[in-house]
């Protein structure tokens, strides 16, 4: 089973291109769970941690999605213990995610195989600052929550890209990363 999750609208945006590529991705002989997560610290949060008690077993790969205003897909290597920012319900996070615990959690996938498989057909780079908004913060729960039992990506979607390109592009991700394990 693959979880997929992204993000429902924010801000000035009236759709998340995260979300909607979460709703309108299939892909043949792979069972997919999805999942569009509030934009709330709080809410986010509990949504992943029911989304992954539901499943009732481990999954065999955890990719979220989110945008950004960078014109290249950006895997995420690092998830940052730190958070920052006003969430859709107006509440305020300044500071660590979890007290007392790692600076920064990294993904398991070996990013510098996965990489040259990709960038001849997708603009695409390897990131180490996920920023401080609810896609680092989801993201380092992620990791945290994987204890690298099974591999966690968090990608980044350039805000401008179209839709049918953005599922293609995510659909050849996950393609490529079930290539590489």
């Amino acid at each position: 089973m693959i979880l997929l999750t992204g993000f429902d609208r924010y801000g000035s945006y009236k759709e998340n291109l995260s979300g909607l590529i979460i709703k309108n991705l299939d892909i043949k002989d792979l069972n997919l769970k999805k999942e569009v997560l509030p934009v709330s610290w709080k809410l986010s949060l509990n949504s992943y941690k029911n989304l992954l008690n539901k499943l009732g077993k481990k999954p065999k790969i955890v990719i979220l999605l989110g945008i950004h205003s960078n014109p290249h897909y950006h895997l995420e290597k690092i998830g940052w213990n730190f958070a920052f920012g006003q969430d859709n319900g107006n509440n305020i996070k300044f500071g660590l995610i979890k007290n007392n615990f790692h600076l920064w959690l990294r993904t398991p996938l070996n990013l510098r195989e996965l990489y040259p498989l990709l960038k001849n057909t997708i603009n695409i780079r390897i990131s180490y600052f996920a920023g401080t908004y609810l896609c680092n913060y989801i993201y380092y729960w992620a990791l945290l929550l994987s204890c690298n039992k099974y591999p966690t990506l968090f990608i980044h979607i350039p805000d401008n890209e179209k839709l049918s390109r953005g599922i293609n592009f995510i659909n050849k991700i996950i393609k490529t990363i079930i290539q590489i394990l």
